[in-house]
């Protein structure tokens, strides 16, 4: 399925309504509003922000959204004079070529492009005449996933100004009952504990977060220019040892399934760290840092190797070792030790890392990760 003109997901949300930072004199966010639902772990989330110019002059307002890329936009409006103007979901390649042809013309327009691994970013523009107002309306979906044993609703807000009206609400409905509810996040802080109302039931749960134009400022993630953080609702289901939940709709249906009985199976790894001289600095700090974080993960029957590379091949040992804590310690040691210096030569690296795996007869999971630059 092509990816959509407008995709939003709840993971990572960041709103912005600007060209430059606001003048207070200019024109004003006086209401934002997030309202999600999350229904059987399907989440649908409006965000409803009202912009008024308060200039003697016409004034490009520009709004701004940054998303995870794993959900999609089902609605995009605008409210204004009156009238209420659609937005249209189009396949990427659609999308781009009614974009470069609407702006060429004038016309007001939106468009998704990525922004590294994890966010795209959605955004588009109107011209508001002097002291009108204009309300963007965004309503995106999707599915949770668990992992580490629950459900995170994550919703980060910056509107670039204190709001007078701003509201987080949040409806959980899961007929398998909630086992437990936590708010976490950025804006999940001593500062703002009063702004945040918590309510749990057998089956449902409410969060509502409603800070005052003053505790925007102050907070933690706060200050003259509003909110910039998250609030992270966490969750899980009760659950029985059954063949798990189905959930059916409109002729979908989603199965929710998480075995929590089943045996760990032992790992085979080669790590490959590449230690040339483009590493220096923080780069190779931080893959040292890691490394060791991660060898300290393995249990005692994985087996687990470890090379780095610049122009050549360094080996902690030739072959895989199992993880007891002396072998683990010893090569903590090593990592602790890594240098970065040198040229690069990944493919020899990789196929070396291969070697070292297929020498090993033991049967379990097979893995070569590889950290590079």
């Amino acid at each position: 399925m092509g990816r959509a003109l407008m995709q939003t997901t709840l993971f990572g949300l960041l709103l912005t309504l600007v060209t430059s930072l606001p003048n207070k004199d200019d024109w004003d966010i006086y209401s934002f509003h997030i309202n999600s639902t999350v229904t059987s772990r399907y989440a649908t989330t409006v965000i409803t922000s009202r912009v008024a110019n308060r200039m003697n002059e016409s004034k490009e307002v520009e709004f701004q959204v940054r998303i995870p890329k794993n959900a999609f936009i089902s609605k995009f409006r605008m409210f204004m004079d009156g009238q209420v103007y659609d937005g249209v979901v189009k396949t990427k390649e659609q999308a781009q070529q009614q974009y470069t042809a609407a702006v060429s013309r004038g016309q007001s327009a939106g468009l998704v492009s990525s922004i590294g691994r994890t966010l795209e970013e959605f955004k588009t523009s109107v011209t508001l005449a002097a002291h009108k107002k204009v309300t963007f309306e965004l309503t995106y979906e999707e599915l949770l996933k668990r992992r580490h044993g629950k459900y995170e609703l994550q919703i980060h807000a910056r509107p670039m100004q204190p709001v007078s009206d701003f509201k987080v609400d949040v409806y959980i409905d899961e007929k398998a009952g909630i086992s437990f509810l936590e708010v976490k996040g950025g804006l999940s802080t001593k500062a703002l504990a009063n702004a945040i109302t918590k309510t749990l039931t057998d089956k449902q749960a409410w969060v509502y977060f409603y800070p005052t134009e003053s505790q925007q400022k102050t907070c933690d993630s706060c200050g003259e220019q509003g909110m910039n953080g998250d609030l992270v609702i966490v969750y899980d289901v009760n659950r029985d040892i059954s063949v798990g939940d189905i959930k059916t709709s409109g002729g979908y249906f989603v199965h929710h399934f998480a075995p929590s009985s089943l045996p760990r199976i032992p790992k085979n790894v080669v790590f490959v760290i590449d230690q040339s001289g483009s590493m220096s600095g923080r780069k190779i700090q931080q893959t040292r840092t890691a490394l060791i974080h991660i060898l300290n993960d393995l249990n005692e029957d994985d087996f687990f190797g470890l090379i780095t590379f610049d122009g050549d091949i360094f080996h902690w040992k030739r072959e895989l070792v199992q993880a007891t804590k002396t072998n683990v310690n010893s090569a903590k040691t090593f990592a602790q030790n890594i240098p970065a210096s040198g040229s690069t030569d990944i493919n020899a690296a990789v196929l070396e890392g291969a070697r070292i795996l297929k020498a090993h007869p033991r049967e379990g999971s097979a893995s070569n990760p590889y950290t590079s630059d």
